[in-house]
Formats: structure tokens, sequence, C-alpha cells
């Protein structure tokens, strides 16, 4: 494996003591077979706690564990800004760290860097970036359409977009992610008590909630006047039962580097189902953490950005689009001599067939909704 050793660039902020920086910086060929650290962590704008996780990704050669990942423990981490302020870690649970202090925020305009030891004493640092100003979300809304579930196949849908705008024109890149929620009425709804799944009154109204992995990048420093427009968010088909009753949807917009901004955009082109970046690391993607010595491979990225926030409310009676009422997961089925298992599955009828007994049966959360999902609404519903 070739090592390439590239002197370390020296920073402008003079009053930070040298032994705070790398003295050289080491950038490894990675490869599949190379167990690397995996650093994922952010701070931004919000009044919230900054963590930083680190894993281990295990060579493909090894047959000693079935996971593809284990947690870094018992490393000490700092974070460090150009006004001089830092702040330490502690190690919450393995793997996750957290700074200790709830004074330590992000600031726009300030740079913000990384280091880290970790209990073999391998030192890693971040490059500093510096936290842009935040966009602002101006409309969400979405649109009647239709979706090419394969190549002979669309279906009727609901996309769902935004508009933002930067008034400074200071925000050159973009990363979105998006939570929804929406109201779930069971299709069964049982007045009966079983001692075994259900009390006398089953819930019949949950509040389902995903949070949309997908990796949604933008460039915005070819324009003049920082407004984007139509920026895609979701889509929801006519078979899925979202927009049927209340349906919430809540957009994060992260202003980024234009490096965080290449970093997940070339992260998006290897997996565009991925969004978690320690659940398969990436061999040979450029992020802004480096080994300060020898030869040790890292992957990851240190973001430094600002956050901004916005929701809205939907429900079908906004678009023409019809909406299937009945969920096809609760569809009933039956099943001959076999007991389906209790611990997923209600049966809620006996038949017969040729002097066996026919068990006819569907998903608990289909007649009783708390056995699956939260009675009350989630606390980004706003």
């Amino acid at each position: 494996m070739v090592i390439i050793k590239i002197k370390r660039l020296i920073l402008p902020f003079l009053f930070v003591p040298l032994f705070l920086s790398c003295t050289e910086r080491y950038n490894p060929n990675i490869n599949e077979n190379f167990s690397v650290l995996v650093v994922d962590g952010k701070i931004t704008n919000e009044n919230t706690p900054i963590q930083i996780r680190l894993y281990k990704t295990i060579s493909t050669d090894s047959v000693s564990t079935r996971d593809s990942v284990i947690p870094e423990n018992d490393a000490l981490i700092n974070i460090f800004s150009d006004k001089g302020d830092s702040d330490l870690f502690q190690e919450i649970e393995p793997g996750l760290y957290q700074n200790e202090s709830s004074n330590f925020r992000g600031q726009v305009g300030t740079s913000y860097w990384i280091k880290i030891i970790t209990k073999d004493g391998l030192e890693y640092e971040s490059e500093p970036e510096i936290m842009s100003p935040p966009v602002e979300i101006i409309n969400i809304y979405g649109e009647d359409d239709q979706l090419y579930i394969s190549k002979d196949l669309e279906q009727n849908a609901v996309k769902l977009y935004f508009d933002a705008k930067d008034q400074s024109n200071g925000a050159n890149y973009i990363r979105w992610e998006s939570q929804e929620s929406w109201e779930w009425q069971t299709p069964y709804h049982l007045n009966v008590v079983d001692s075994l799944l259900f009390t006398s009154d089953p819930a019949s109204v949950c509040y389902r909630q995903n949070l949309n992995n997908e990796i949604n990048v933008y460039n915005a420093s070819i324009l003049d006047t920082k407004s984007m427009l139509k920026l895609p968010v979701t889509s929801i088909l006519s078979t899925e039962q979202k927009l049927l009753f209340d349906y919430y949807l809540q957009i994060n917009v992260r202003s980024i580097s234009a490096k965080n901004y290449q970093f997940w955009d070339y992260i998006k082109k290897i997996n565009q189902s991925s969004g978690n970046l320690y659940d398969r690391a990436p061999g040979n993607v450029e992020g802004n953490i480096y080994c300060c010595e020898g030869d040790h491979s890292v992957v990851g990225y240190f973001e430094v950005s600002s956050v901004s926030k916005k929701g809205k409310s939907f429900n079908r009676e906004m678009f023409q689009t019809k909406f299937d009422y009945f969920p096809s997961e609760c569809i009933e089925k039956s099943s001959i001599k076999a007991k389906p298992n209790p611990d997923y599955y209600y049966v809620s009828r006996l038949g017969s067939a040729n002097g066996d007994i026919v068990y006819y049966y569907s998903l608990i959360y289909c007649f009783d909704c708390s056995h699956e999902f939260p009675v009350t609404k989630p606390s980004f519903w706003q």
C-alpha cells in the first residue's frame, strides 16, 4: 500500500499552541480489506449537545465476527475554535461521545475543528471549517404527480418540495434531511378483552414516523441570488395511507462547506440509498479527518454547519390523488393447522377445511396499533 505524506498547512490561528495540531498528515489508500476508523459528527448553531460517533470497520477477511463495524471506545476528543475556545467530550455510550459544556455552541462565521486520540494513542484531526450562514425555508408544498415504480409501471403520487433563500448570499452549499409522521388508524378495532394481547380498549389511532435517509445536496455557488426553488423532499404513493388523515413533515436544511458538499455528493453517487455514514464506510472517500502520524486510515467527516428548520401539515383533501384506505400489510391471511406466532399476529377468526382448523389472522398492530406505534404525536410535530 502506498502512503502519501503531505506537510500540514500552517493555520492562521497563532494563539493556538503547537501541540494541538498535527505536524504531518497521512493519506492512505483505503481498500475493503483494511480496518479503518470512521468518524461521524457535527457542530451546528443549534442549542443542542455536540455528539461524535467513532467506529472501526471490520476487515472483509475477518471471520471472527458478523458485525461490519465495532465502537471505538475510550477515545479522548477535544473541539477547538479560532476564537480560542475548546471543550472536552465524554463517552456516553460505546462509541458515542458528547461534549461536556452546555455553553459551547456553534456560531456563524467561526471556525471549528476536532482532535481525536484513540486508546491506542493514535492522533487524528479535522480540518478547520467556517460555519456558513443559515438559509431560510420559505415554503413547503406538494403537487399531484406520477412516479415510475419500475420501467413499465407508473403510479399516482404526491411529491413534496420546499423553497429556500439566503438573504446574505453567503450560503453556497446546502444539505437537507426530513422526518415525517402521520396519523395511522387501525383497519380493525376490537372491543373485546384478550389477556394475552389487548386491553379492554385497544388503541385505534397511533402516529407512525419515518426519517428519510436519502442524501440531498445542492450547489448554490453559481447563483447570484441564493434563491433555491422546488427542492425535492419525498414522494407519497397512492397505495400509502400517510395522507389519509393528518400528516406532518419537518425539513432540516444545513449550510455546509464546499468540501462537505463534495463528500456527501460522492457518497450519494456510491450508494444512493445510504444515509448512514457508518453502515458501510466507502473507501477512498476524502473527508476532512486526517491521521497525524503513522500508517493508519480514517474516513468520515466532522461537519460544521448552520441549521434551519420548518414544518408543515398536509392531508388528502389538499390533493387530487386518491389514496388506498386499507393498508396492504393488514390484508387477512390464512393458515391450516399451524397457529400463527402470537407475538406478531392476531387470530381474528377460525374456520375449517377437510377436518383441519384454519386460522385467519393479521398483524397485531392492525387490531391494536399501540403494539407497534406510539399513541401520542412525536415531539417534532407542531
